[in-house]
């Protein structure tokens, strides 16, 4: 087959446009017809930057088009084969500190990060900004990380520091710091390019590193997207080899003091009393934000207090933050023994003092993410504000504090919200509403649509153009933006910073514990009664059903998998129908999203949202979702629909050669002959060589699924 096309590919990959054939397990054979009717094409030819094309599955989508022309066969198939190494937020893997067979298929087959994957990639993407002018050489790039690296000995933070430059820029590494203070020094220092080691809320056996580009993420399309930089990562790691001299230098900055004064700057001169009454119960999840979040908070006079332990690398997000809180909306302290330390110290003080003075400050490793824990001393249970609901309520004090007139604004939320923040932004405050895909990069890249101007309360939800010129609009952008959210607690509000000109740029990126302060902040402004800080507004009810160590290639638009998931859909609503569980015109509506790989479903009664159902895989770790959100009242059915295809998923794309599948085997056996429990010890002991995080993420993985419980050491099947 490549004989036949030899020397047009050998054209094409000179222009870093390269047809492969291995990305896809299990895609061995490629039907001939097909691949003749892709390749005679000029699609490559015409497409305008550098792609990567995974043949066999570009081959099969051909196949299983129908209905269209051939012409549109051959967009959709080429279009939806692009190879994207890139996740929702850069790359992420499980820390492996030697390369096996080379980067990318170490990454492809057992989910590896690699130092050669993260030199190889730091590189690609300087390069990829030298190549497109937007660096010279001996420009600077700013570097950190979250923390988790020392577990490793920095080899990882090293690898970074020299990708950069071999490609020839300069490295200002800031050390450990929250991952917005990267973005914030590109812009403040006038360093348009920027990166960042971590892997946010995953857990410590894993790593990953997000990049920047004038204070903004990579989205996947365009001349500096999340494709070009895959096809640059496949070049320097199967075509050519990356240059041995460095010729960049490595500067060190502890941006500690800059941060904290930066954070108390933009908390404002209202946050110490607002905060003069309260106490906190911080929880840094043992990450980048431990020493600095504890120094803003004394600097600004809170009475706190931390439960953390000293952060080793390998304990970051182990047991504590948003990792483990998230999906959860309330503790009741009936339950108080089998809560987590944070929520048990939260407990312990709200029990002890005034109504209302006690909230939990709840952040994940790279410090992006917060979720305000409020305690009830009329119920004795604690309410978690997430995303969602930290966002409406600081929404409702921006419009009130600043006089603003919300219909000049938008309200970002993404497709993992509550569909009822964004009903609610636009129809209480008067907000222009946009529902965008997963990843805060989404809204950080949000292009204002010009029919803002034209409609207040104007609502959509529809897939908007991808901008090329993304990195050339913050300013035009951030000013328009009100604030932007994920129930996964990334918040964004437009924060101005002077750039070394003086002139006024916009930073779009979340800091978890400002979201947190400043939901505080808003609760005491407002002067918010309990009732509506537990519930700033009607919520609908959202589920989400986790399946953990998957293949993720099993999944994309046109896979079997995919359009089982319809079928399946298809047939349990038209059952819910029959069994007037459904209204009779209930009918499902598809939508494309930015991320045409989630398969989103809008379940309709005549032009009424009852809810939504969409699958996606994770672009953060090998685990796959079914999100399941709508009106409360159809909650039980939707529900029933979401569990069935979390079962169906279990069953077919679990990765059975990765070692957590291994760890799972184990786990299941040890709780059946053990009558439906076991230890940890018990599994350490029957696994030889057990690594102990890997079990440590199996086992939390479980407990996402909903498949095992965890008290201490103790595992119990459910």
């Amino acid at each position: 087959m490549n004989e036949k096309y030899k020397n047009k590919l050998e054209s094409l990959a000179k222009q870093k446009k390269f047809v492969i054939g291995d990305t896809t397990a299990g895609c061995n054979n490629i039907d001939e017809k097909a691949a003749d009717a892709l390749l005679t094409s000029d699609w490559l030819e015409k497409y305008p930057t550098a792609v990567c094309i995974d043949l066999p599955k570009a081959a099969g989508l051909y196949l299983s088009s129908a209905g269209i022309s051939d012409e549109e066969k051959i967009n959709t198939a080429f279009t939806m084969a692009r190879v994207n190494y890139m996740g929702t937020d850069g790359v992420r893997g499980k820390v492996v500190t030697k390369t096996n067979e080379n980067f990318i298929a170490d990454l492809l087959k057992d989910n590896a990060f690699t130092p050669d994957l993260v030199e190889i990639t730091s590189f690609s993407f300087a390069k990829i900004l030298l190549d497109n002018k937007i660096v010279n050489i001996g420009d600077t790039a700013v570097i950190g990380n979250d923390g988790r690296d020392l577990a490793y000995d920095w080899i990882l933070n090293n690898s970074v520091r020299s990708g950069f430059a071999k490609a020839g820029l300069n490295v200002l590494d800031l050390g450990v710091v929250p991952t917005a203070i990267i973005p914030w020094k590109n812009l403040q220092l006038g360093h348009r390019a920027g990166a960042c080691l971590t892997a946010s809320h995953n857990p410590s056996n894993q790593n990953g590193i997000k990049f920047f580009i004038d204070g903004k993420k990579l989205i996947p399309d365009g001349e500096l997207g999340d494709f070009v930089l895959s096809a640059y990562m496949y070049n320097y790691c199967c075509i050519e080899k990356l240059p041995q001299n460095v010729s960049g230098k490595v500067s060190e900055y502890n941006a500690e003091a800059d941060s904290i004064k930066w954070m108390e700057e933009v908390c404002g001169s209202e946050m110490k009393g607002a905060l003069k009454d309260v106490t906190l119960i911080f929880d840094s999840a043992n990450g980048a934000t431990d020493v600095t979040g504890r120094k803003v908070l004394e600097n600004l006079g809170a009475n706190y207090i931390s439960v953390n332990e000293t952060c080793t690398g390998s304990n970051i997000n182990r047991g504590v933050g948003v990792a483990e809180i998230e999906g959860t909306e309330f503790y009741s302290g009936i339950e108080y023994d089998k809560h987590i330390p944070t929520v048990k110290k939260v407990f312990d003080e709200g029990r002890k003092s005034p109504e209302g003075s006690v909230y939990g400050i709840a952040l994940d490793g790279d410090g992006d993410r917060g979720f305000l824990l409020y305690y009830s001393k009329k119920d004795d249970d604690i309410h978690v504000l997430d995303g969602d609901k930290c966002g409406y309520i600081l929404a409702r004090y921006l419009i009130k504090s600043k006089n603003l007139n919300a219909k000049d604004f938008w309200f970002l939320s993404t497709i993992e919200s509550d569909i009822m923040t964004s009903s609610a932004a636009g129809k209480n405050l008067g907000l222009n509403t946009r529902i965008v895909s997963v990843g805060d990069k989404w809204i950080g890249n949000f292009k204002t649509p010009s029919r803002c101007q034209e409609s207040a309360g104007y609502q959509e939800s529809a897939r908007y153009q991808e901008s090329t010129e993304y990195q050339k609009s913050a300013a035009d952008t951030g000013n328009k933006i009100l604030l932007g959210l994920e129930i996964s607690g990334h918040l964004i509000f437009p924060i101005d910073v002077t750039d070394p000109n003086g002139n006024n740029q916009i930073l779009l990126s979340g800091v978890g514990l400002l979201t947190c302060l400043k939901t505080i902040l808003a609760i005491k402004y407002l002067n918010l009664n309990e009732e509506k800080i537990i519930e700033p507004f009607i919520p609908g009810f959202s589920k989400t059903y986790y399946v953990f160590f998957v293949d993720k290639n099993r999944l994309h638009r046109g896979s079997v998998i995919w359009n089982k998931d319809k079928e399946l859909v298809e047939n349990a609503v038209e059952e819910a129908v029959v069994n007037s569980k459904l209204p009779k015109n209930t009918k499902i509506e598809y939508e494309d999203k930015e991320d045409l790989n989630v398969l989103y479903m809008n379940i309709m009664d005549g032009n009424n949202l009852l809810g939504v159902i969409f699958m996606r895989n994770s672009g953060t770790e090998d685990k796959n979702a079914t999100y399941v959100k709508g009106e409360k009242q159809y909650e039980k059915v939707l529900c029933e629909i979401g569990l069935k295809v979390q079962k169906f998923h279990a069953a077919n794309m679990k990765n059975e050669n990765s070692i957590e599948y291994k760890y799972e085997k184990e786990i299941f056996k040890n709780l059946e002959t053990n009558g439906g429990k076991t230890t940890i010890d018990n599994v350490i002991v029957q696994l030889e060589n057990a690594n102990e995080p890997d079990l440590y993420s199996v086992i939390y993985g479980l407990k996402k699924e909903g498949r095992v419980s965890v008290f201490n050491k103790e595992i119990i099947g459910i």
